[in-house]
């Protein structure tokens, strides 16, 4: 972990699948990320509190949620970043 903490670099930021992508469970619940979706920190709805489901997100702005992060996030941004598509940088 100390490895991917001091490996972070701010280049790769813009690059961050949470950012403009979504993940979605075989349920159709939404994720910030594939790394969110196995750790079960799904998307809250803004408002009702529960978690999201993709019946519910063109009736949902999710631009004010803020994504969830923890310590795994730094894998994504240490680096080159790691992303769905392969390296950020």
């Amino acid at each position: 972990m100390n490895l991917l903490k001091d490996s972070f670099s701010a280049a790769n930021m813009q690059g961050l699948m949470c950012l403009n992508q979504l993940s979605i469970d075989w349920e159709g619940y939404v994720y910030d990320c594939d790394f969110n979706q196995m750790l079960n920190m799904n998307i809250r709805h803004p408002v009702k509190r529960h978690k999201l489901h993709i019946s519910e997100v063109l009736k949902t702005c999710l631009e004010n949620i803020p994504v969830s992060i923890a310590d795994h996030c730094y894998g994504c941004t240490a680096g080159q970043g790691s992303s769905c598509g392969g390296a950020i940088a």
